[in-house]
């Protein structure tokens, strides 16, 4: 028997610690009664000063006040006093780095535990993104900086009619991406054309004033100016994510242009080599600096690398490598998120599973099918996808059981397990990067696997380097280790960057480059380098129940990645987004813990633990009383004493809004004010329990709080999408008026076999010998409708048709089986059917399928329409022409999950398919129709395509049942259930 695949934990681990010890927090267990004195005994501790500096300038300005002997405002006074103690908490109870709060540090699985610290930590100052930024583009408006520099069109714009649009536009923390277009002018496509790849300003300015000598040199510049301004096109100064930003500007600035910024440089690289605790006056002389030189809210970012060595035992990584077999096996096995697989659904509709089309045009609403639900610029309503009840019923029957026992955990055992995997398919992600606190009382009892793992806020993600990213320029070690884990000589993984457009969040996004090629979008790149991946290149088509992005020149799949955790949703492109969704959809999912609705909903939430890991903390939500800012302070108090009395909350918890937490001791008078203030601002704060709940320390890392982020791998991938599918061509359409009449009946969907067996017939009958072929659909855009299609010349069709199709639609609106009608434009999915060759003989199909569809509803024949479906797809197949029909349908539908179906109706379906239990009259109606199919198939024979069975049974089904996907794949499994059964007794018969 072949081992199955397993998650393993790579050998290098990145771990984050806060740079005070716990129990460091026990001078902000105060009454907070002396706001000042207070204060200047927490400031008096050089580190917290130092961090507060780098952390916040407002806080500062009024510590700096107070230490000067100036007048503060006692309301300030008292804020301050609650920002301070909120800084103290982070740096003595949250590993998470920020500012010299909290640091990072590499740590290595080996047989034995060690763990040294020294004092040598290391500071790394980079200037902010926005304030780098804004400096740029002062720059890009000076023509004497633009013309030393390199210029590319944005790989974003495309053509709309006369206008070049770009759909995101980078505006800085202001708002959201706008779009912008200038007008299409025989200048501005000389521009996008000669800038396809870079090329220097001038030599650009030379190549327009020799195209269009009428032009002024002054005009010419000044275009060019405009389009820099508008993003349309990028210069080479931005600095890319994975370089040092400031050397990048300043390499590419005149002389004497950046001394400002030079001086900035070096003020940070001083700061940068200052012990901890004694970078104040160096931090003081770096924000001199660069407020000199612009915005002065944005302040330089500071990371720490601290003076550790630190070897963990094997067992700590076995215990992770279990815990996401676990989290794998209890999150439902869906790959795509539910506006993904409708995304996937309509885009099967438009084009089939033989067609790839260029990305750009498929995220057209007006050449393609637009961005999916939920994207900013989609008109698709989003998918609310009923919760899974019976998951339900159990994360209910778990956290009742808990509250009836008076417990504060929940065991997730075997049996559990079991229950929660449900349709669990056995797939595992290839990768997963997984975040926890490690809690033990000492390296010894550690050694010992006396210790117990704790889920972090946000503990899970697919993709490699997405937790540990973005300290990987600090860390050699763990970046050359995401770099192997990323390569795959199967697929191309590039590595997916973009400008986001909100500026404040980007410096989470600058990262090493860590794969062997980069996918630019909307940033300056040379699509000729061999590494770069062109967004132009890339194309999109559906095979294996997923899309999947395919480069024409590679002639590969390609899966785009991102190694840090910047959420491309808000802030990213939407065809970065795209990309980014497109390959997340690859892989089986695995989520972190979640107790469904439930999260939402109780008041108490127990600890849910498995084996020596807590895979969810126990969670208190705040009654609503105590977010009541009227209350006086001894009442909110005592409301605060009964609450915790009722639901047992411990005096040691974390307070969580998202993945902000900090440590407070809700005994201690300063902790409770800070709780109140938190729940007046924002009243969906939650209290967690301490990591690992009760008896368990951290004195194996000096007590300072940690989290480890572990990059577990299968060492295998999925495998590529082999494709032989052309590239979509742009289509003829058909507008009304021409040699197709396309009208489109507005009716609810409940009435649509009514209108189809009852109704259709009389519109049939009526039409004139003039009409060639015709066929009907069902569909929804988003209300439901009846698609009715009609070929034949333009004269006759607007002249004999369109007046029967008006007074049949009139009759049926009122009599109130129809709510409106209306003329479309028709575009044959020309590629999905074989090709402009076989489209009429589809067509025929088309209408003979639609006939059969027609005679069968209106004979309301006793069978259940899973199984009348079934028994069309086995007569289409058979009527195709294939002599091995069998064999192909047994290979495109595999036994899966809808099988139950056939086993619910294995005698009937096996004789109605076998044709001994067949009315005489479903008999005809299929002869009818098997003269055009059979045409149908010869003509795709002759021509060597595909056969596009597929597509022929789904619009099969369409018309008999309508939009049911669950119905439509037990009707598949009814057929192959049937077919294989026929076939094993045809072989024991003999």
């Amino acid at each position: 028997m072949t081992d199955m695949p397993r998650l393993r934990a790579a050998e290098r681990v990145l771990v984050r610690m806060s740079v005070l010890p716990a129990d460091s927090a026990a001078r902000t267990r105060s009454d907070g009664d002396d706001p000042a004195g207070y204060l200047r005994s927490m400031i008096a501790d050089p580190l917290v000063r130092e961090a507060i500096a780098v952390s916040s300038p407002s806080l500062t300005h009024t510590l700096d006040a107070l230490e000067a002997g100036r007048p503060v405002d006692p309301k300030k006074l008292r804020r301050a006093v609650i920002s301070v103690s909120r800084y103290a908490l982070r740096m003595a109870t949250r590993a998470t780095p920020f500012g010299v709060m909290a640091g990072v540090s590499e740590a290595r699985f080996d047989h034995a535990a060690k763990v040294e610290f020294g004092g040598d930590h290391r500071k790394s100052a980079r200037p902010d993104v926005g304030w780098l930024h804004a400096l740029v583009r002062d720059w890009e408006r000076k023509p004497e900086v633009v013309r030393r520099l390199r210029v590319v069109r944005n790989n974003l714009c495309f053509i709309r009619g006369d206008r070049l649009v770009l759909p995101h536009l980078p505006v800085g923390d202001d708002g959201p991406a706008l779009e912008v277009s200038v007008r299409r002018t025989p200048v501005v496509e000389a521009v996008i054309e000669r800038a396809r790849r870079p090329v220097p300003f001038t030599e650009l300015t030379e190549h327009l004033r020799a195209t269009f000598p009428q032009g002024s040199p002054e005009a010419v510049e000044r275009l060019l100016l405009q389009l820099i301004e508008r993003y349309l096109l990028l210069t080479e100064l931005m600095p890319p994510d994975d370089a040092d930003p400031v050397r990048h500007v300043l390499d590419r600035l005149p002389a004497g242009e950046g001394a400002g910024l030079e001086e900035a440089a070096a003020a940070l690289d001083a700061y940068a080599v200052t012990p901890m605790a004694e970078g104040l006056e160096a931090w003081n002389a770096v924000l001199r600096t660069t407020r000199r030189l612009g915005d002065k809210q944005h302040a330089p970012h500071v990371d720490v690398r601290l003076d550790a060595d630190v070897a963990l035992p094997r067992a700590v990584a076995e215990e992770l490598e279990s815990v996401a077999a676990v989290l794998t096996r209890v999150t439902p096995p869906d790959r795509a998120a539910p506006h993904m697989r409708a995304y996937y659904d309509d885009f099967v509709d438009r084009y089939g599973t033989g067609l790839l089309v260029p990305v750009k045009e498929l995220l057209d609403p007006e050449k393609g099918i637009g961005t999916p639900a939920g994207y900013r610029t989609s008109t698709r309503n989003v998918a609310r996808p009923d919760p899974n009840r019976y998951r339900e019923r159990v994360f209910g029957e778990l956290a009742q059981r808990a509250l009836l026992d008076g417990a504060h955990e929940v065991e997730l055992d075997a049996e559990m397990i079991d229950r929660l995997s449900g349709a669990d398919d056995g797939r595992l992600p290839p990768t997963l990067e997984i975040g926890a606190h490690l809690l033990a009382e000492s390296v010894t009892a550690l050694e010992n696997g006396d210790f117990r793992l704790a889920l972090a806020t946000m503990p899970l993600s697919r993709r490699p380097g997405a937790l540990s990213g973005r300290f990987a320029y600090l860390l050699d070690g763990l970046r050359d280790q995401t770099a192997r884990i990323l390569h795959d000589d199967r697929t191309v993984r590039p590595q997916l960057t973009f400008q986001a457009n909100w500026t404040r969040v980007a410096n989470v996004a600058r990262v090493p480059l860590m794969t062997d090629h980069s996918l630019p979008v909307g940033t300056f790149a040379d699509p000729g380098d061999p590494s770069v991946i062109d967004l132009d290149d890339l194309v999109v088509g559906a095979a294996h129940g997923r899309l999947f992005v395919h480069s024409l020149s590679r002639g590969t799949e390609i899966a785009p990645t991102t190694v840090h955790m910047l959420v491309v949703s808000r802030v990213g492109p939407e065809i970065a987004r795209f990309l980014y969704d497109v390959t997340e959809a690859r892989h089986r999912a695995c989520n972190a813990w979640t107790w469904g609705e439930l999260d939402a909903m109780l008041p108490f939430l127990p600890r849910v633990r498995h084996g020596r890991t807590i895979l969810a903390s126990a969670t208190w939500r705040p009654a609503v009383g105590l977010i009541d800012a009227g209350l006086s302070e001894p009442e909110w108090r005592r409301r605060l004493d009964a609450w915790r009395e009722r639901w047992r909350v411990p005096s040691e918890v974390f307070m969580t809004n998202g993945d902000n937490r900090i440590g407070l001791d809700l005994d201690a008078p300063l902790h409770r004010r800070i709780l109140r203030h938190e729940l007046s601002r924002r009243p969906s704060t939650l209290l967690v329990e301490s990591p690992g709940g009760e008896g368990f320390g951290t004195g194996w890392s000096n007590g300072r709080a940690n989290e480890l982020v572990v990059t577990l791998s299968t060492g295998s991938s999925e495998p590529p999408v082999r494709t032989s599918a052309t590239v979509r061509s742009r289509p003829s359409a058909h507008r009304p008026g021409g040699e197709w009449l396309f009208a489109k009946l507005y009716a609810s969907a409940d009435r649509h076999a009514e209108l189809i067996g009852q109704r259709l017939p009389a519109l049939r009958a009526a039409l004139p010998p003039s009409v060639d072929r015709w066929f009907f659909i069902r569909y929804f855009d988003p209300e439901p409708h009846l698609r009715l299609r009609f070929h034949g010349s333009p004269d006759r069709l607007n002249a004999e048709v369109l007046p029967l199709v008006h007074d049949w639609a009139d009759e049926l609106c009122r009599a109130g089986l129809a709510r409106t009608t209306m003329l479309d434009t028709y575009e044959p999915e020309v590629e999905r059917y074989g090709g402009p060759e076989a489209l009429e003989a589809a067509e025929r199909a088309f209408q003979a399928d639609s006939e059969a569809v027609i005679e069968q509803l209106r004979l309301r024949l006793p069978l259940r329409p899973e199984l009348l479906a079934a028994a069309n797809y086995v007569d289409l197949v058979r009527g195709f022409g294939d002599p091995d029909w069998r064999d192909w349908y047994l290979h495109a539908y595999p036994k899966g999950e809808h099988h139950a179906a056939f086993q619910a109706m294995r005698r009937t379906a096996i004789e109605v398919i076998d044709g001994r239990n067949v009315d005489p009259r479903l008999a005809e109606i299929w002869a009818r129709r098997r003269p055009a199919v059979a045409a149908y198939g010869q003509v795709i024979r002759s021509l060597d395509r595909r056969p596009p069975l597929p597509a022929l049974l789904h619009m099969h089904h369409n018309r008999l049942v309508g939009a049911a996907p669950e119905a439509e794949g037990a009707s598949y499994a009814i057929a192959r259930g049937a077919l294989q059964a026929l076939r094993d007794r045809d072989r024991h018969a003999k």
